[in-house]
């Protein structure tokens, strides 16, 4: 990313997660079919040829899609959780003052020099300074960039979401259309 560039935050912020069936509803609920507009019965029906429809293997992948969205949701929960905290926290990004200077842990420095090179406190404050200043640009560039991630995570949740409320759709108009089927009668001998 441009050092200039500036990751706004997602409109509407993080949105917060989870899975709306604890089980797949039946398929024998209330799936509404698409209503014809009353012109003509056999010119609304597309010609197709045998097809088949394999009601357990719908039911075991909308049982799948719900399971793994189950774990990808708590998952997401958990990233949200922590990005929060870290976006939220006044000393994630930018460190707090050790007890131990910085300056005290370089092999080279002598307490109160003389030759005009800064004491160690005084390097310390100028290290806390240093690392205050590029913890908070990195702040400014990763919290709005990690929002954002986990918003497009969270759309991606969404669309399977959708996904399997489809396959339940599926199962639920298939089941009503083979109930309601009417084959013609045989041709006249």
């Amino acid at each position: 990313m441009p050092e200039n560039e500036h990751v706004a935050d997602p409109p509407g912020g993080v949105p917060a997660m989870t899975v709306g069936w604890a089980a797949p509803p039946s398929f024998n609920g209330g799936a509404e079919l698409p209503q014809g507009d009353g012109t003509g019965g056999e010119a609304e029906v597309a010609a197709s040829g045998p097809f088949r429809f394999d009601a357990p293997v719908v039911r075991e992948t909308e049982n799948v899609l719900l399971a793994q969205s189950r774990l990808a949701v708590a998952d997401y929960e958990t990233l949200r959780a922590r990005s929060e905290a870290a976006v939220h926290s006044d000393s994630f990004w930018i460190p707090k003052m050790p007890e131990q200077p910085v300056a005290a842990y370089s092999w080279n420095v002598t307490p109160g020099a003389s030759n005009g090179a800064p004491s160690m406190e005084e390097q310390h404050d100028l290290d806390q300074r240093l690392l205050n200043e590029f913890g908070g640009e990195f702040a400014a560039t990763i919290n709005p960039a990690m929002r954002q991630a986990l918003a497009m995570v969270s759309n991606a949740l969404m669309l399977l979401g959708n996904y399997t409320s489809l396959v339940n759709a599926s199962g639920q108009l298939y089941s009503r259309i083979d109930r309601s089927v009417r084959f013609p009668e045989p041709p006249a001998t």
